[in-house]
């Protein structure tokens, strides 16, 4: 396994991590695109997707009404709009690809406001949680202590200083590591986690747990008997 020891790459992306923590678009990415502005009647045909040809709604899933509820990025890194065709996506911020959708439909309706959403924004989180899993949010903010806290926390085995986050960059898996008990890990650039991002928290060794938490464990596990002894009690 290849860690990130890149010191420039590293550093790089310490530097964007307080400024740009939106998601970059991805290839398989599922994209909502709504359209608004002055003329309703325009709009009405803009965002149902009737009359487009067939050839510029391919792209999307489609309701049995014929809606246009999402936009595929293709493997060559282009979504289908109808009306306007195929337009490079991958690699773009949502606002930059509103900003292109928006030049676009201006041939089509006066004023266009774009409006661009995940609809696949996803987190995975592993390991030494509570309820492992995959997250799906309507957005791309996320920080790595709320994905752990909808998790339901660590475990008494869990790592806290070194949580590992795998993240797909320029089509290269690169690792990184955030230490949660660290006030650094604002500065992080795994601090805000971008969309399919890994979260995987790894036990604790044997030794630690038993020096550590193991009092935690027992005095927990005591405290539990003594509100089940109570409950016992007051039903007899």
């Amino acid at each position: 396994m290849n860690d990130l020891n890149n010191n420039s790459t590293l550093d790089s992306l310490k530097a964007k991590a307080q400024v740009e923590f939106e998601s970059k678009i991805q290839k398989n990415d599922l994209l909502w695109i709504t359209v608004g502005g002055p003329n309703s009647e325009d709009l009405v045909a803009l965002n149902s997707g009737l009359g487009f040809p067939q050839s510029g709604v391919s792209g999307a899933v489609l309701s049995g009404s014929g809606q246009v509820f999402g936009y595929l990025v293709e493997a060559d890194g282009m979504i289908k709009v109808p009306y306007i065709g195929k337009i490079e996506a991958d690699g773009l911020t949502r606002k930059e690809l509103e900003e292109k959708l928006t030049i676009s439909f201006r041939d089509f309706t006066k004023d266009p406001v774009v409006n661009v959403r995940f609809m696949n924004y996803r987190i995975t989180v592993m390991g030494e949680v509570l309820r492992p899993g995959i997250i799906v949010l309507p957005n791309e903010r996320l920080t790595i202590l709320e994905a752990i806290g909808m998790s339901g926390d660590l475990t008494v085995m869990g790592k806290r200083e070194s949580v590992m986050v795998i993240r797909e960059v320029d089509g290269k898996r690169i690792y990184g590591r955030v230490n949660l008990l660290s006030s650094d890990i604002f500065n992080s650039p795994f601090y805000y986690l971008k969309t399919n991002d890994v979260v995987y928290v790894e036990p604790a060794p044997a030794k630690f747990f038993a020096r550590e938490r193991l009092p935690q464990f027992i005095s927990l596990a005591a405290g539990s008997l003594s509100i089940l002894a109570i409950i016992l009690s007051l039903n007899k």
